[in-house]
């Protein structure tokens, strides 16, 4: 792939460090939706002034859209590590087995868990005192976008690392190998100045 699959390479990295950084950032956000009275995030929450403190979701158990966002928010920061781990171990030390189904299924996998976040502003809390998006939605998007992006260059990278050596390790073997062959002389055009020679 060369200079391309460099582009790709480096392209793929940047966007999944990027992804976990806005995914860590939606989890530890309490401030995903503004509230008349403070402001909520999956696992972190505001009100009425108090402080961004981690709540407690046993405060509201029937709130199963909440629930169900804050453990896939969770969810998306664990398979965009996964993504991650593969993605680096396959290109800069060694393969893994299936590593690029295991890359592709955890694509796939973190945008359908963040997908889940989004129904967040449906849920009983945002019934009772009234949602607006905040902040923390804005990192959610980017974050969808980053392991977007990562998983369709994921498949246009240059070769891995390994694979670039072995060949550069055969293609020196073969240069070694050309040098030590004999060069066959001309045998036969020798012959042939000698017999011209004979005859003047």
């Amino acid at each position: 792939m060369g200079l391309v699959g460099l582009i790709f390479e480096l392209v793929v990295l940047v966007c999944l460090a990027a992804g976990i950084a806005s995914n860590a950032a939606v989890v530890g956000s309490c401030d995903m939706l503004d509230l008349r009275n403070g402001s909520l995030g999956p696992w972190r929450a505001d009100f009425n002034g108090s402080g961004c403190v981690v709540w407690d979701k046993s405060d509201d158990p029937v709130d199963w859209i909440l629930n169900m966002a804050r453990v896939c928010s969770m969810m998306g920061l664990i398979l965009g590590c996964i993504f991650t781990f593969f993605a680096f171990f396959k290109q800069c030390l060694c393969p893994l087995p299936c590593g690029q189904l295991i890359m592709d299924i955890s694509g796939i996998g973190v945008q359908i868990s963040l997908a889940l976040v989004w129904p967040m502003i449906r849920s009983n809390v945002c019934q009772t005192f009234g949602c607006s998006w905040g902040g923390g939605a804005t990192a959610l998007l980017l974050a969808q976008i980053f392991y977007f992006a990562a998983s369709i260059f994921s498949r246009c990278m240059r070769e891995p690392r390994y694979e670039r050596r072995k060949e550069r390790r055969d293609e020196h073997k073969e240069e070694e190998q050309a040098k030590k062959e004999p060069v066959e002389e001309p045998v036969e055009a020798d012959a042939e100045e000698g017999h011209a020679a004979k005859v003047y």
